[in-house]
């Protein structure tokens, strides 16, 4: 994966700089932007590596066959400073969120890049956390660590959970992991077939995690998006390429190649 990477940035430079530049002035220059969210994506060592990455890298690289675009960077920002930019800025790819009414005109979408599903996890030495609803955790007296600005957070706030009251406010779900270890929060949201082998890779025993309660309504795939200000015709184009690498089985070995990777990476297992 970090020779692909590296492979796409030394072609962007040639593009620039070799003979026939000139005539690629007008080249389309991407910038990646998403938050470290390991498998799915994450710095390995220096360069992007995970399953998302490898699949949006290859599709950058089919699209390259027929357009004239490069890729400018690949950015690992915070999750608020890494959607602002996606917001705002031409011809930002950003990846991994889900897909919601309140952003939808926001965005234009891509595709899917990865399957989602969210539990609150406690540990198994805490005392038992009983909750079959949201509005039966909101009720009692726990303190819950969520990421600032994300999908869950206003979800929450929704049903009237707060900072003043039950949230704790996290930039980043790892600052929730060694809060939940160290007693300063009761649950903490995890990707579900994630949560054992993001603990472990922090240096934490994942057999202490319990689940608590699913977010049944916001089990949903995460997508891949442009900035509202990308060239629509760019837009179809990775579409149609996202379609191809699904139907050609690359997107589903990624998958299944980086989460058996991880969990011995992480757990070793």
């Amino acid at each position: 994966m970090k020779t692909g990477f590296r492979a796409l940035l030394v072609s962007a430079f040639l593009v620039a700089t070799g003979p026939g530049a000139d005539a690629h002035a007008e080249d389309t220059k991407i910038r990646i932007v998403t938050q470290s969210f390991a498998p799915l994506q994450w710095q390995n060592e220096g360069a992007p590596d995970g399953f998302v990455t490898d699949y949006m890298l290859a599709v950058i690289e089919r699209v390259q066959e027929k357009s004239s675009v490069s890729l400018e960077s690949y950015d690992f920002l915070p999750w608020k400073q890494a959607m602002k930019a996606a917001r705002t800025d031409p011809n930002v790819l950003f990846f991994s969120l889900s897909r919601t009414r309140d952003r939808e005109d926001k965005f234009q979408w891509l595709g899917e890049v990865s399957p989602y599903g969210q539990y609150f996890f406690q540990l198994q030495s805490r005392e038992r956390i009983e909750a079959d609803s949201i509005e039966a955790l909101r009720d009692l007296d726990i303190r819950i660590g969520v990421q600032d600005g994300s999908n869950l957070h206003t979800y929450l706030k929704g049903f009237g959970f707060s900072s003043q009251s039950n949230l704790v406010l996290l930039d980043d779900y790892r600052k929730g992991t060694d809060l939940l270890f160290q007693g300063e929060i009761d649950l903490l949201p995890l990707t579900g077939f994630l949560a054992q082998a993001s603990v472990c890779k922090q240096g934490y025993d994942g057999g202490q995690l319990a689940k608590v309660l699913f977010v049944e309504d916001l089990a949903r795939p995460l997508w891949a998006v442009f900035s509202q200000k990308t060239d629509p015709m760019l837009v179809e184009a990775f579409k149609k390429e996202m379609v191809a690498l699904k139907q050609n089985g690359f997107w589903e070995t990624k998958i299944n190649e980086h989460l058996k990777n991880w969990e011995k990476l992480t757990c070793g297992k």
